[in-house]
């Protein structure tokens, strides 16, 4: 496949996953409102993670290794592919808490859900900013090329 039309692909995948990735934190911010809000939550981002976030963070691997540069890896680039390793292992990770706070939230027992939340909250809290990381190297590698 043409490299340039993988590297557009990656860069959809990436804008893609970072705006549901969004989306997902200011939905987690609100399931604290009410035990009906936080079954809401558990519910909708099982449904955004299956539909949307796993797709994309899949397609952001699959190219990332498509356009892996092996005899590149030093320096920035480097800490970008670090990075984004991290970002992908750590979506790769939630995905079972997410779905068991999801049944949790079916069987109305609220003890695991917040359980499971706080779980998600620990892993997003390394994934969500190696991803931004990932993301800012990327730009900073393409402006000073």
């Amino acid at each position: 496949m043409n490299s340039a039309i993988v590297l557009k692909l990656h860069l959809f995948g990436v804008a893609f996953w970072l705006g549901v990735v969004g989306v997902e934190f200011l939905l987690e911010r609100r399931r604290a409102l009410s035990r009906e809000h936080g079954y809401l939550v558990a519910r909708l981002h099982e449904r955004i993670d299956l539909c949307l976030e796993m797709p994309a963070f899949l397609l952001v691997l699959v190219t990332g290794l498509l356009l892996l540069e092996v005899e590149q890896l030093s320096g920035v680039y480097l800490l970008k592919v670090l990075a984004g390793l991290v970002a992908v292992s750590g979506n790769l990770l939630c995905l079972w808490p997410v779905m068991c706070r999801k049944l949790a939230a079916d069987r109305g027992d609220l003890p695991r859900v917040i359980h499971y939340s706080n779980v998600i909250d620990r892993i997003s809290v390394v994934a969500i900013p190696a991803g931004l990381f990932a993301f800012a190297c990327g730009v900073w590698l393409v402006i000073s090329r």
